[in-house]
């Protein structure tokens, strides 16, 4: 399988609100109580870690829909697919992975394709209705998985229905969406009061040495800090939001010296959080990369829909501005909102710019979050 994947590079669009100066990061000069010895321990995730994706073939007669068919007696698809599991692994956000199945007729007798069936919208296959496989022949299918702005694993599958067989072949396609450094787990599970303090580990997908260089939302503490060279492919980061509980975050913020992934996020989940919009956004944060200091860079905002005509943006954080600059029509009937942010020329660390959109008279809270420092820095 041909698959491409998009080469890391710093992240520039996403979306958010809010002017807050950085947190330093904090070293304890002792260890608190239950902290492992070692600084690339990894702690007990509040919820499952996502696994990383393998190519590990997944078994057919697995399924409920395979194990169905078999007790049915419904013959094996005449078709087999190598991969048997498209898998991208890794995959920058918003960044779509490009595979192609080989589809080979194991029969003595030829074989005709009666469509292929993507199980959602963010997979797209060729066209391959009516294609006659000869014996021992075989048809190249082309899969792509959409890119995606949030983190984590995405999972889909093709079915492959054969003319005169009673089962489709079922193609899993899988992926993980991530920055070069990403959080395990990718969020704190909040729900119910719970886990408003833990642990979460910030680590390189490619074992790269990084420092922390801030943090942002709530206390968090790098465990270790001092103890061995700062610049590790993993860190274990103390958090603790407790202080916060009557109005959680809904995102905490890890900056790094990494040029590949300067601020890394982890998404806090509870129903305290107030998610309700008055305009269909995506995301109302723009999560940018590196930005030097009074400097200006293009962030960007998506709707869902169009039915908000997107009008205007004031912006009244000290120091900062945020410009409307042009809004298009999106291939999936929705908005996209480019605006012209300028971080105040004081600012480091990470800095929030909190912002509001109108339309007409309803208004949106979004903001700008940014890993603020100079060049040489």
């Amino acid at each position: 399988m041909a698959i491409q994947n998009g080469a890391f590079f710093p992240l520039l669009a996403a979306i958010s609100v809010g002017f807050q100066s950085n947190q330093p990061v904090v070293t304890p000069a002792d260890r608190p109580v239950g902290v492992p010895a070692s600084p690339a321990a990894r702690p007990a995730p509040a919820e499952p870690a996502p696994t990383k994706p393998t190519s590990t073939p997944v078994a057919r007669g697995r399924t409920a829909e395979d194990r169905a068919t078999r007790a049915a007696g419904v013959a094996a698809p005449p078709l087999s697919a190598e991969p048997k599991v498209v898998d991208f692994g890794f995959l920058l956000p918003n960044t779509p992975g490009i595979g192609t199945v080989t589809l080979t007729n194991t029969t003595g007798a030829p074989v005709t394709i009666d469509s292929v069936v993507a199980s959602c919208k963010c997979t797209t296959i060729n066209k391959l209705d009516g294609v006659v496989i000869e014996p021992g022949k075989s048809q190249s299918l082309e899969v792509k998985l959409d890119g995606a702005p949030s983190m984590g694993t995405r999972r889909s599958s093709v079915k492959v229905i054969v003319a005169g067989s009673g089962r489709p072949l079922d193609i899993p396609v899988r992926a993980e969406v991530s920055l070069p450094v990403r959080t395990v787990p990718p969020y704190v599970n909040a729900v119910g009061g719970k886990n408003l303090s833990g642990r979460f580990v910030v680590e390189s997908i490619d074992k790269s040495p990084f420092r922390v260089l801030s943090t942002l939302g709530g206390t968090m503490i790098e465990e270790g800090a001092g103890t061995t060279d700062s610049a590790r492919p993993s860190h274990v980061m103390a958090y603790d939001i407790t202080a916060m509980a009557d109005a959680l975050p809904t995102h905490l913020y890890v900056e790094t010296d990494s040029a590949r992934a300067p601020l890394v996020e982890v998404r806090v989940r509870s129903e305290r959080i107030d998610r309700s919009q008055s305009i269909d956004f995506l995301d109302t944060r723009a999560v940018l990369g590196r930005v030097t200091p009074g400097a200006s860079c293009e962030a960007v905002l998506v709707t869902r829909t169009a039915r908000q005509k997107v009008e205007r943006v004031t912006c009244e954080s000290p120091g900062a501005n945020v410009e409307l600059l042009v809004v298009d029509a999106t291939e999936e009937g929705g908005q996209r909102v480019r605006l012209k942010v300028t971080m105040p020329a004081d600012a480091v660390g990470i800095v929030r710019v909190p912002f509001t959109v109108w339309s007409g008279e309803s208004a949106q809270a979004a903001e700008v979050v940014a890993s603020v420092r100079k060049p040489a820095e």
